[in-house]
């Protein structure tokens, strides 16, 4: 049925209150359908989803969304090997939902930092810059404290002025506490494999938790852990090699005073025989 014979069909049933409603254009004849069933269509709906649906999701993908499929530009490829660090569980999550389906869109220019009000930032969707970030121990994309998922890698010039660094330091021990260092660095490394220890097994022949949870903790350490522990182990070596020298001092000290009285004792001697 048309509008203009629906308009008539009204009309003839003398139900002129319907009438207001239409006025020729496109809201009006929504109006007037919308009178015509039922008031309860004028009000908009609040609900936000239908929770209580069971029915499964109409549409499903067979195949998995690749954001490369298609685009194998510089851009893309450097988007997705882009380093997400100084950020918290949640906006970690984002900003990896943002690089899997193409939504992250980087920075054309520096961004100001509202910490410290510079043009630092260079990474896309922060608030704080990395500096900052470290310094106050917060989240650089919400600026909020929370427990932050990765850190910040060092750079290729960070990494060799810090093996410098330690090479110089690594100068001035001894030989011995020098081949312990090198020791303790070829472990961190993985070079030198552990020892096994005897396997410690019930009387059912099963191994013990023990010796699974060895095996959890060997994980390779990243390069931030990788420099703390050369660096707390070479100022081990150092505090040992100082309480050594004090060592040393007081032997030499002592052998000192014990020759000055031997000296002492010969002369008195000397002394009471002329």
């Amino acid at each position: 049925m048309s509008e203009k014979s629906t308009l008539e069909w009204y009309r003839r049933k003398d139900q002129p209150r319907y009438e207001r409603f239409y006025d020729g254009g496109y809201g009006g004849d929504l109006l007037f359908r919308a009178r015509t069933k039922s008031l309860e269509h004028l009000a908009m709906s609040c609900q936000r989803g239908n929770a209580s649906r069971t029915r499964k999701q109409k549409h499903n993908n067979s195949i998995a969304f690749k954001n490369t499929m298609h685009d194998t530009s510089k851009r893309t490829l450097s988007i997705n090997s882009l380093e997400i660090s100084e950020v918290c569980q949640r906006c970690q999550e984002v900003v990896a939902w943002k690089v899997k389906y193409k939504k992250y869109k980087p920075l054309s220019q520096p961004k100001t930092c509202t910490r410290c009000h510079q043009k630092n930032i260079k990474d896309a969707y922060h608030t704080v810059c990395l500096p900052c970030g470290q310094e106050l121990q917060v989240c650089c994309k919400c600026g909020k404290k929370e427990d932050i998922v990765a850190h910040k890698a060092p750079s290729k010039i960070e990494k060799l002025q810090t093996m410098a660094e330690l090479e110089t330091e690594v100068k001035r021990l001894s030989e011995r506490k020098r081949r312990t260092y090198y020791r303790f660095i070829e472990k961190l490394e993985g070079k030198v494999k552990p020892r096994k220890k005897p396997g410690n097994t019930c009387d059912d022949g099963v191994v013990r938790s023990e010796e699974k949870e060895d095996k959890e903790d060997e994980a390779p350490l990243n390069m931030d852990e990788y420099f703390r522990n050369a660096r707390q182990k070479l100022e081990q070596l150092m505090k040992g090699m100082e309480d050594d020298d004090i060592d040393e001092e007081f032997q030499d000290l002592k052998l000192s005073s014990d020759d000055e009285l031997e000296d002492d004792e010969e002369d008195s001697d000397e002394g009471e025989e002329s």
